[in-house]
């Protein structure tokens, strides 16, 4: 209870024009950590651009929290996505989603911006489940590069392959953000989708992945049906 009225608080919060700052939430042995900010890459075979939203006529939607086009995400209240010299206690930020249907992931949007710190650069990966609670085990990781200023709206960071990556009907995976060994000293903002969905995700302070209940960041992610095949009759 106390982490859903805390988050809470920082919704109400965000919503003031504040200098950008960072709260601290409690959590088992860690923290998570959450900024505010007033209103106003590269791939072995896996491309990454920057565009204001994704065509949903031409990739079928396997999950998103999103929303509208003018409004995807909030702009000025996210998870920091810090490595451990950025001026902030290091942190890696995982969601969930379920499919409802086969599909290949063709394409991943994420709605993570820069803060501060050097390079301006982030991992983002596909992973498996590890219990129902916690990421597993990453399926492909891209880097991103130049991710748009903390603050501004609307552009998202986009991943693609064309191959298209599994994931199975009921089945939960994860989209994490998180930083390299040369990202050490960058900062960087997930920002919360303008749903104001509760939900539990995962954090990692750099002592292992832990569960965390509370308003979740915005990403969607797009791809193809996959429909078994249908063997010929003799």
């Amino acid at each position: 209870m106390a982490k859903l009225a805390l988050a809470h608080t920082f919704i109400c919060i965000g919503a003031v024009s504040f200098a950008a700052l960072t709260l601290s939430a409690s959590a088992p042995d860690d923290e998570g950590m959450i900024s505010f900010r007033p209103n106003g890459a590269l791939a072995t075979r896996r491309s990454v651009a920057l565009r204001i939203d994704p065509d949903p006529a031409r990739l079928t939607t396997i999950f998103s929290n999103f929303g509208k086009r003018h409004h995807l995400y909030e702009d000025h209240v996210a998870w920091d996505v810090a490595g451990p010299n950025s001026g902030v206690q290091e942190q890696w930020v995982a969601m969930p989603f379920t499919p409802i249907f086969d599909a290949e992931v063709t394409q991943i949007s994420i709605a993570v911006e820069h803060n501060t710190g050097s390079p301006n650069s982030f991992v983002v990966s596909l992973n498996e489940d590890n219990g129902g609670q916690i990421p597993g085990r990453s399926i492909y990781s891209w880097i991103v590069r130049n991710a748009p200023k903390f603050g501004t709206c609307c552009l998202l960071d986009v991943v693609k392959d064309a191959t298209g990556l599994h994931v199975n009907k009921g089945t939960q995976y994860w989209v994490v953000a998180k930083t390299n060994a040369s990202e050490k000293a960058t900062r960087m903002e997930w920002d919360l989708s303008p749903r104001a969905i509760e939900g539990n995700f995962a954090f990692n302070n750099g002592q292992g992945w832990y569960e965390y209940t509370a308003f979740t960041s915005a990403f969607a992610v797009y791809g193809r049906k996959r429909y078994p095949r249908i063997q010929g009759r003799r």
